[in-house]
């Protein structure tokens, strides 16, 4: 295991098996062997890579490089208004300890956006989120963007709702060594396919979840282009640009299904965990 995190690119905590998400002792391993490392498990807390990346960033933001886990950073995140746009899972089932800390899920079908559901879940939809201007220091987000109808508008929100000195930490699928591509446009609320349709796997919602834009490694260049400037605080590189899907379309799509069908579909859909930030300025 040591060998492989040398060779592939994980940090020290990975080979140590702590867990930055639960700060327990932990195996992090693949669902299924093949699949893709980016989504390798804590044995404890079930949380994935790119999650555990996340909380890597979170706890350096909050308490700097020298605390090891989340939870230790907790204290530093006290008085931070947090929203994530996720009601569920690790990562929440740890922020959801801050004081000031809310959530949500996009289920339209269950209650309208802003509003709750019969069981308290709060909807919101990123593209018009229901917050006051500057509402939250920290808003994180989790591979949801890709699948937002109008992503930049969305952006624009999370920038919205965002405080002067806030911070907007997340991740998408990148597509390393393509610019970022449209899949689908909405136009009158019809929707168009620029290229074959493409799924990822969706918890609440069976069939998975319509991917309408694949991110390439421009995203930091366009979003600080509209004025909110964003970097990379985390590339933890699995895999050469060549190992992984390019814009997924022709010959490449045929695999794609071809994966789906066999139940292959996350070994075919391999990504480098990349963490995002764009920071507010004070």
């Amino acid at each position: 295991m040591e060998a492989e995190a040398k060779c592939r690119g994980w940090d020290v905590f990975e080979a140590d098996g702590i867990c930055r998400v639960c700060g327990k002792k932990a195996v992090f391993a693949p669902i299924r062997p093949g699949h893709s490392l980016r989504e390798t498990r804590c044995s404890s807390c079930k949380a994935s890579r790119r999650t555990r990346d996340v909380a890597r960033v979170l706890t350096q933001l909050a308490a700097g490089p020298d605390c090891p886990t989340l939870p230790q950073a907790l204290p530093a995140m006290e008085g931070w208004r947090v929203f994530e746009a996720q009601a569920a899972g690790p990562l929440h089932n740890v922020l959801r300890c801050l004081p000031r800390y809310s959530c949500s899920e996009y289920v339209p079908e269950l209650a309208a956006p802003g509003s709750c559901t019969q069981a308290g879940l709060r909807c919101e939809d990123l593209e018009r989120l229901s917050f006051p201007d500057a509402s939250f220091d920290l808003v994180v987000t989790q591979d949801i963007f890709e699948h937002v109808a109008d992503p930049w508008r969305a952006f624009d929100e999370v920038w919205r709702v965002l405080a002067p000195g806030g911070r907007h930490v997340f991740t998408v699928p990148v597509h390393e060594g393509h610019p970022t591509t449209p899949r689908v446009r909405f136009l009158e609320g019809a929707r168009v396919d620029l290229l074959p349709p493409v799924h990822h796997g969706d918890p609440m919602r069976q069939g998975g979840s319509l991917v309408v834009t694949d991110y390439g490694d421009d995203l930091s260049r366009l979003l600080s282009a509209r004025g909110q400037p964003t970097h990379v605080a985390s590339h933890v590189a699995f895999y050469k640009p060549t190992e992984m899907p390019g814009i997924i379309d022709d010959d490449l799509h045929a695999l794609y299904e071809a994966a789906w069908k066999a139940g292959e579909k996350a070994s075919f859909l391999r990504y480098n965990s990349v963490v995002f930030v764009t920071d507010k300025p004070a």
